[in-house]
């Protein structure tokens, strides 16, 4: 298996702003935390904050730890040059628009020349947004259409609803889109069971791609529970690609100068 989400974060190291004091995840998790809820699979780490040092920390874990196979880092997309290590573990970018919820911002200029660059870089490109900026999500699949774009935790809903289904319908016509059954450990099992069915008839099984998003899911069970329920909405057929091929497709290393 590759798990297509995971975090890790030192508290003395980031800032984490979207975790307030006091919350049950302001605390330290390594992936030594997370063997201990069995042996590690192979696993892609996915950024956790905005900080452009975060990038080096997760590299360097990598590089130490032969079951992480990627990273998918933080870079500022609407700047005007991306400044890469010369890493091939960098496999993604993830960088959040400041408003999850809007879908102009996905097709400003600055985020297609962005996206267009960390394409050219030879990157996959994160997306992490709310159901009504899945319309915009569509419209960049458009615009870049060499692009790899990966849509975390299903877009994030909450249930079927209008915005969801019309977003995930446009980026289901979308080739380039793949997208991650992760981030839903807090769904109940309904709605869970029906978004899934929906997103796997819309997209095929070859452009699904399983994630624990731990820890974040320990707030509700263990990534092995989030492993079970997930395997057991899926058709056995379905489980080599959204538990490994789509993710060794998507989030393969790139050329880097020798």
């Amino acid at each position: 298996m590759i798990d297509a989400h995971v975090h890790v974060w030192d508290t003395a190291r980031r800032e984490l702003p979207w975790l307030p004091e006091g919350h049950p995840l302001r605390r330290d998790f390594a992936l030594t935390d997370l063997a201990e809820d069995g042996p590690l699979a192979e696993l892609v780490l996915v950024q956790a904050d905005a900080d452009p040092a975060e990038v080096h920390d997760l590299l360097d874990l990598a590089a130490r730890t032969p079951a992480v196979v990627g990273v998918v880092a933080s870079f500022d997309l609407l700047g005007s040059t991306l400044d890469l290590p010369n890493d091939p573990r960098l496999v993604g970018i993830r960088s959040p628009p400041a408003d999850q919820t809007d879908p102009e911002a996905l097709t400003s200029p600055a985020h297609i020349s962005g996206v267009r660059a960390a394409t050219d870089a030879g990157l996959a490109i994160d997306l992490l947004l709310r159901p009504p900026a899945l319309i915009g999500a569509a419209r960049l699949a458009d615009a870049v259409p060499e692009a790899r774009l990966v849509l975390d935790h299903l877009g994030n809903p909450n249930a079927v609803d209008t915005d969801w289904l019309t977003g995930m319908k446009a980026l289901a016509a979308a080739p380039n889109v793949t997208v991650k059954v992760s981030g839903t450990a807090h769904l109940p099992s309904d709605d869970f069971s029906e978004l899934v069915g929906i997103t796997l008839d819309l997209f095929g099984s070859e452009r699904l791609m399983f994630g624990s998003d731990w820890p974040v899911c320990t707030l509700t069970g263990s990534r092995s529970d989030v492993v079970r329920r997930t395997a057991a909405l899926l058709p056995p057929a379905t489980h080599n690609d959204v538990f490994r091929g789509t993710a060794q497709r998507i989030y393969r290393p790139r050329e880097t100068a020798p």
